[in-house]
């Protein structure tokens, strides 16, 4: 009888977890999409978060001057070859003499920008296509309200929510611990049922909260950073909008 008490304490305790881990949560910062933005510009997640790692301490989008020139608009300001060549070696470029890296490094008190010689040209062409679409002011595509869906997006949602289709990164389908009206009522009870959750916390708490889940069934703690992809994130959104109304 106790083991019995002991095992119906633990499913309980799993119960109210599940429960609270739908609460909206706090999440210190939002990582990079690291799949297609289909439904906005298209950008290298790679260039993104080689921008955020290397330039930012020197250079804004949008914000003014810092150590180095603002980066909004260069690509229309400096030829692409240009470009190429004094990101992969600033030195080389203000030695030969050349009148724009020369200005600049006049302008920005000798401040000369580090050679990256270890990005290849294919990586530095994916920062320059990043920064031509909008660089940081880019819209993470999790965040664009599901309003905006498509019918394709709202059954791409759905078919991850049953399981039709599997989460990039290995996540158990919804429809595990979860029901929703859209389905019929069927799938597991031992989380709540999601029919009204998108009308309950809206678009900006959910997309935190699948951005980085509370609580995980499996391993009863938070799961790492890949856990949803942007674009799985937006269609479960949109499933879960649709099946409110």
């Amino acid at each position: 009888m106790k083991r019995l008490s002991a095992i119906y304490k633990s499913i309980l305790m799993k119960q109210a977890l599940l429960v609270l881990a739908l609460a909206p949560c706090v999440i210190p910062h939002a990582r990079a999409s690291d799949d297609a933005n289909s439904n906005g510009p298209q950008f290298s997640a790679e260039a993104a978060a080689t921008f955020n790692k290397r330039c930012t301490a020197c250079h804004t989008y949008g914000k003014g001057v810092k150590v180095g020139p603002d980066l909004k608009g260069v690509t229309e300001r400096r030829r692409r070859d240009w470009l190429l060549r004094f990101i992969h070696a600033s030195s080389s470029v203000i030695k030969s003499g050349d009148p724009t890296a020369t200005a600049l490094f006049a302008q920005f008190k000798q401040q000369r920008m580090p050679d990256w010689i270890d990005l290849s040209e294919k990586q530095i062409g994916d920062i320059l296509d990043f920064l031509a679409v909008g660089g940081p002011d880019i819209k993470p595509l999790d965040e664009h309200n599901a309003e905006t869906a498509t019918l394709r997006d709202i059954e791409m949602g759905r078919k991850l929510f049953v399981g039709d289709e599997h989460f990039k990164y290995g996540a158990p389908p919804c429809v595990q611990c979860h029901t929703t009206r859209a389905i019929g009522f069927r799938g597991g009870n031992l989380g709540p049922d999601l029919t009204g959750t998108y009308l309950r916390y809206q678009d900006a708490a959910l997309t935190l909260f699948l951005r980085h889940p509370c609580f995980s069934w499996e391993t009863q703690v938070a799961p790492s950073d890949r856990y949803l992809t942007a674009n799985e994130s937006f269609d479960i959104k949109a499933f879960l909008r649709r099946s409110a109304q």
